[in-house]
């Protein structure tokens, strides 16, 4: 008779902590075991997605993600209650409806909180998730044949934030997303005509609707200039705090909600990190052990395989994920 060496998962852990062995050491020991992906094993989406909300710091961000989605859930009904209402008091009927997109070629922007929200719902949508990615290359391959266009948005979205949104500035703003809307490049959120996201849609998308035939949202079409919106925005609304307090100073509500959402996707803590340099937000994010390690194993492959890494993480984030979790690196 054999001595039995190996413990299987759901039995009780050896330790004497009455706890199943999956719940107990065998998670332990997972997270001592170095960690090292190649090109055969390195799926970034998925790495990602398996590390988005591990530890404390990683329950916060869900917690967090699942506020905001109800939060959205929640201001998108009252929008739209107040949209039916305020047409119907005029005589007027909304000609949105499912299957027209007619308004879905626009430049769509979010808030940071938003991204985040949606991502989250990705992730427990996995067709959807594969869904926007396949798209997105497309939505991608479009945007390139107008290199430079949203860093160009980006930047006087900014400029306009930063000035207070003067009257010039926003004109600018508008005009590039007049100049987009002619691109007519379909949003990559789309699934046969209807929005995969719908719910938990941008505000920018929820706060209008039209109440002229669909045809004049077309920019090209001569018409355009009789189109009529109900344009509205609940009083005194204020996105939920971010979860992690160096967010909230930061201007991060002009963001292009495609390209940011793939990049939370295909990125992770990485790209997080190169929007917040601010060492504590590393800090907190590696104080999980398996998180630290994935992370490491990230940059070590991106280093190894891939020259054209885009993430630019900050050095001193570099040296905080370098260090043990938690302790300051050193000068």
């Amino acid at each position: 008779m054999k001595r039995k060496t190996t413990i299987g998962r759901n039995e009780l852990c050896s330790c004497g902590s009455d706890k199943k062995y999956k719940n107990c050491c065998y998670a332990k020991q997972e997270t001592k075991e170095e960690v090292k992906f190649d090109k055969k094993n390195f799926d970034p989406f998925k790495v990602n997605k398996e590390i988005a909300y591990l530890g404390d710091f990683g329950k916060i961000r869900e917690k967090f993600c699942l506020d905001q989605q109800e939060q959205l859930k929640d201001i998108n009904e009252k929008i739209y209650q107040g949209q039916l209402e305020e047409a119907n008091s005029g005589g007027k009927t909304i000609s949105c409806h499912r299957g027209c997109t007619m308004c879905c070629s626009q430049l769509i922007t979010s808030s940071l909180q938003e991204c985040e929200a949606i991502v989250h719902y990705l992730y427990n949508h996995e067709s959807k998730m594969s869904s926007f990615i396949r798209n997105y290359n497309d939505w991608k391959n479009r945007m390139d044949e107008h290199k430079g266009f949203l860093d160009e948005f980006h930047q006087a979205y900014s400029e306009m934030f930063d000035s207070g949104f003067e009257e010039e500035k926003q004109r600018r703003v508008e005009e590039l997303g007049a100049q987009y809307a002619k691109f007519k490049i379909p949003c990559p959120f789309l699934k046969e005509n209807a929005c995969m996201i719908y719910d938990i849609r941008p505000l920018v998308c929820s706060c209008q609707v039209a109440v002229t035939p669909p045809e004049y949202c077309d920019p090209d079409n001569p018409d355009s200039v009789k189109q009529e919106l109900i344009l509205m925005l609940p009083e005194n609304f204020q996105y939920l705090p971010f979860y992690h307090e160096s967010f909230n100073e930061m201007n991060l509500s002009g963001m292009c909600l495609p390209y940011v959402v793939y990049n939370l996707l295909e990125g992770g803590y990485l790209y997080l990190m190169a929007l917040n340099s601010k060492k504590e937000f590393t800090s907190e994010v590696v104080k999980d052990e398996q998180v630290k390690k994935v992370l490491d194993a990230q940059l070590d492959y991106y280093e190894e395989n891939d020259p054209d890494f885009i993430y630019e993480v900050p050095e001193s984030d570099v040296e905080a994920l370098e260090s043990e979790a938690g302790n300051e690196p050193e000068e």
